[in-house]
């Protein structure tokens, strides 16, 4: 099979997630959240949450994408 059809929907909309992106918005989320902690106010608090859970989408995307290409090369190891 080409690369073009083994990606998934997502890599082909938005392209392969990169790890240091995920991590920088995981740095991001925790800077929010010191806010949020430090200077308590609606603002700091619904943008720590919202920077949380894109953080998390960002990761799990990340473990996702490493998911499918360990099972890509193993069922092509299984193939051949």
């Amino acid at each position: 099979m080409t690369e073009t059809k083994q990606r998934t929907l997502l890599e082909r909309m938005i392209g392969r997630p990169l790890p240091w992106l995920a991590w920088a918005w995981v740095v991001l989320a925790l800077i929010w959240l010191v806010l949020a902690i430090v200077e308590p106010s609606g603002f700091h608090t619904t943008m720590a949450i919202v920077w949380i859970i894109l953080a998390a989408l960002q990761v799990a995307s990340v473990s996702f994408t490493r998911r499918q290409e360990r099972n890509r090369a193993r069922n092509s190891a299984e193939d051949s």
